[in-house]
C-alpha cells in the first residue's frame, strides 16, 4: 500500500493489517524452527510491537522516517545437543529456504560462524545463524510498511495482559496471539 492510501485507513484498518503481518512472520518461523528442532526454543525478539522504520532499515521507502513505518522482527535460540556450528548445520537451513524459492546465501562470520539469509517473495528476510558456541538463533525481519510506530505499539500491547508478555521458551508455533481491536485496553502504556 503506498502512504497515501495508508493514511486514508481508519485507525481499526491499520491495527488489523499489522495483526496479519504479525501473524505471517510468526508462520514464518515456526515452518524454518521445525526445520531444525520440535523442542523448545528461547524467545528474543517477541515481534508483537512495531519497530521504527526509516532510513537505514533494509527495504527501507523513499520519504520513510522513524515516526511515519514500521517493521517486525522476531527471533528464537537453540542450542541442539552437541551442536558445534558445523556448515552442515548451516546448509540444512540454506536448503529448507532454496525449497521455498527463496533468494539464498550463506556468510562466513567472525569465529567461523555463519549466517543462512533469506528473502520471501511476500517481503520478509530470515536470518539463521550457527554459532561456534552451539547457540543457533532464527530471525525473521519484515520489510518496511506505512504507519506510525508508537500509535500501533499502543494499541496493540493495550490489549495484551502483562502475564501472556512473560513467555520466555516456547515450541514451534506456540507465541502470544495478536490481540483483537474489540479486545479492552488492559494495561496502559507509558
Amino acid at each position: 500500500m503506498t502512504r497515501e492510501e495508508v493514511q486514508r485507513l481508519t485507525q481499526e484498518e491499520r491495527f488489523v493489517a499489522l495483526g496479519e503481518r504479525y501473524s505471517r512472520m510468526q508462520e514464518l518461523l515456526a515452518e524454518a524452527q521445525r526445520k531444525i528442532s520440535d523442542e523448545e526454543w528461547v524467545w528474543g525478539d517477541k515481534g508483537l510491537t512495531p519497530n521504527r522504520g526509516g532510513p537505514g532499515q533494509r527495504w527501507a521507502m523513499p520519504g520513510s522516517t522513524a515516526r511515519n513505518s514500521y517493521l517486525l522482527t522476531t527471533s528464537r535460540n537453540i542450542r541442539p545437543a552437541g551442536a558445534t556450528g558445523e556448515r552442515a548445520d548451516a546448509e540444512q537451513m540454506r536448503e529448507y529456504f532454496a525449497s521455498q524459492g527463496w533468494e539464498t546465501s550463506v556468510e562466513d562470520g567472525v569465529a567461523g560462524d555463519l549466517t543462512v539469509r533469506a528473502s520471501t517473495d511476500d517481503g520478509y528476510g530470515l536470518e539463521y545463524q550457527v554459532r561456534r558456541n552451539g547457540q543457533y538463533s532464527l530471525r525473521v525481519i519484515s520489510r518496511v510498511f506505512w504507519g506510525d510506530p508508537a500509535e500501533l505499539a499502543e494499541e496493540v500491547i493495550g490489549r495484551i495482559p502483562e502475564e501472556r508478555l512473560m513467555v520466555e521458551a516456547s515450541r514451534p508455533g506456540d507465541y502470544i496471539e495478536f490481540p483483537r481491536w474489540d479486545d479492552p485496553i488492559v494495561t496502559v502504556v507509558d
